[in-house]
Parts: structure tokens; sequence; C-alpha cells
């Protein structure tokens, strides 16, 4: 059993998941606002599928707005998703985009999904990796100020989410020593220490320490030119934008992002809440079909030891 938060219910989250369960003939558990999922699909013409049970997250809400009601009905939904697993009533979470200022607005301030279910769920070492057909990008950081970024990189923080990923790649997509390629933080990856020394103090060192424990890694390559080459298993991006912008413009229809270090599967399509679009029937679907189809083979991975993703 999966489970599906609807997000913020003034974009457009209703949309796609609708949409994207019309290829599934299968049990869903759908955590949102009931009167906000009826209204989209009478709006768009789009079936609730019998096979579906929403558990209602009551609330006002409001179409096309960034409000504090939506924030509280999406961080509500996102709460209750993590009881049922808890329970063991669904065995993967599959995310509909928040806003994060609505969820200010509600007097929450957490950067994004990955950080309330990471410490709901207790998760010390978690990370995000974004994964496409022929592409994998984990971070070390996320949603963080720019200028931040220098003083969070350490080699304790590279090895851990190097060997976190190396696990799940193992696991979940059959390769049994992944190759990965890690980002310098400096132009030209800093040059030897002309443009900055985090490569030289941090990233080499770390680099050296994993390749001793048996770990295919290679780097630091300058990120303006890694990506015209690079056919590594897994990226190591050391900040959002670094590993995002390429990801994005290769994969904005299908990409998928993946928490890793969580109890329990969890997925999310590459895009925002697009207020701009919502109620107007025009969304995209795909990205949201493909979280769901990995969550459910994630899901699956108990019983199997088949490779599945592509």
């Amino acid at each position: 059993m999966i489970g599906i938060t609807l997000g913020d219910p003034g974009g457009i989250g209703i949309e796609v998941v609708l949409k994207a369960l019309t290829t599934y003939e299968r049990d869903f558990i759908l955590f949102g606002n009931q009167k906000a999922t009826e209204y989209y699909s009478l709006e768009l013409d789009l079936e609730i599928p019998d096979t579906v049970k929403i558990v209602d997250i009551k609330g006002k809400f409001f179409p096309g707005k960034i409000s504090k009601e939506n924030g509280l009905i999406a961080y509500n939904s996102i709460i209750e998703a993590i009881k049922f697993a808890k329970d063991g009533l669904c065995e993967g979470i599959v995310t509909a985009p928040i806003n994060k200022k609505a969820l200010q607005l509600a007097g929450f301030s957490y950067p994004g999904h990955t950080e309330i279910l990471a410490e709901k769920f207790s998760s010390g070492n978690f990370a995000m990796m974004m994964v496409a057909p022929g592409m994998k990008i984990i971070f070390l950081t996320t949603h963080v100020p720019f200028v931040s970024i220098p003083s969070l990189l350490s080699k304790k923080l590279i090895s851990e989410k190097v060997l976190l990923a190396r696990r799940y790649l193992n696991l979940y997509w059959g390769l049994k020593n992944p190759s990965f390629g890690i980002l310098g933080l400096n132009p030209h990856a800093g040059d030897e220490g002309l443009f900055g020394d985090e490569e030289e103090k941090i990233i080499k060192p770390a680099i050296k320490e994993l390749r001793k424990n048996g770990i295919d890694i290679e780097g630091p390559f300058p990120a303006d030119s890694y990506w015209g080459f690079q056919s590594k298993d897994c990226t190591v991006a050391l900040y959002h934008d670094q590993g995002m912008i390429p990801f994005k413009l290769e994969h904005h229809e299908d990409g998928v992002n993946v928490t890793l270090g969580l109890p329990i599967p969890r997925t999310s399509p590459d895009h925002g809440t697009a207020f701009d679009i919502a109620g107007k029937g025009i969304a995209n679907a795909n990205s949201m079909k493909e979280s769901i189809k990995i969550a459910v083979k994630m899901a699956d991975v108990g019983t199997s030891d088949i490779s599945f993703i592509s």
C-alpha cells in the first residue's frame, strides 16, 4: 500500500495525482482535503478512482493562492501519512508539491519535505537523490544559503552521503559497485588551490579515504564541463543548483526526487506547486507518474532482488 499526500491544495498537486492514478488499477491512500479533491475533480473533469481511500485533512483551501490555510492542510497531510507509515498501514509515501512560504505562514519553518520526514522518522543520515533514466544525482547540501555551503562541507559529510547512496544504488538499482563522480565547489574545481582550497583540503582527502575503502569515486570535477562527458552511475553535487540545473534541463518532465535514509520509500515529482496554472487542467503529470511507479517498485523490493529501475 502506497500513501500519496496531495500537497498544497492551492497548487497543481491534486490535479497531477488524479491524472497519474488513471494509469493504475490498485489501491492507494490519499492524504489531503476532501473538498479540495472533489473541487478539482469537478472543475477539471478528473475521476477520483474507486480504488483510493481519502484521509480527509479538514480546513479551508484557496485555489491558486499562497495561504496559511493551504500550508496547514499540506503539513497535516504529511504528518498523517507519516503516522500511517509508522503504524504499518502504508509501505511508501509519494508527496505532491508543497509551498515553503505557505508552510511558514502556517507556522512551520521547514525548508521542505525532506527535512520534515527526516525529523519525524528520526533519520540522522539522510539525503536527496534525483533520479531519471541515465541520470542520478545525490546532494551533499540542499536548501541552504549559498554562503553557508563552504562551512558545511567536510570529509565526514562526503563519506556519509556517498556510502548512503551506494547502499541505495545497490539495493534498489542492482548496482553492486556503483561509480561516483564528485563535483568541485570552486571554478575549475579550485585549479590546484588558485580559486579556493576546499577541493585540496576537504574533497580530495575524502575521495582518497573512500577509495581506500573500495568505493569507485573520482573527482573533483569542474562543474561546468563535467556534464558533457560524465558517465558515472551517480554524481555527487555539493549544493542544490549545481545538480538541479542540469537535471531539470534534461528531465523536467520525468525526474523524481527520492529521499534516502528513511525507513520507507519516499518519492516526489521534480516540480513545484505552480499556482499560476492551478485549476487550468494543463499541468503535466509525467513526473508524478514516475514518482508513483518508483515508490511502488521500491516498496516491492522487500520480497525481490530484481533490479527494476532504468
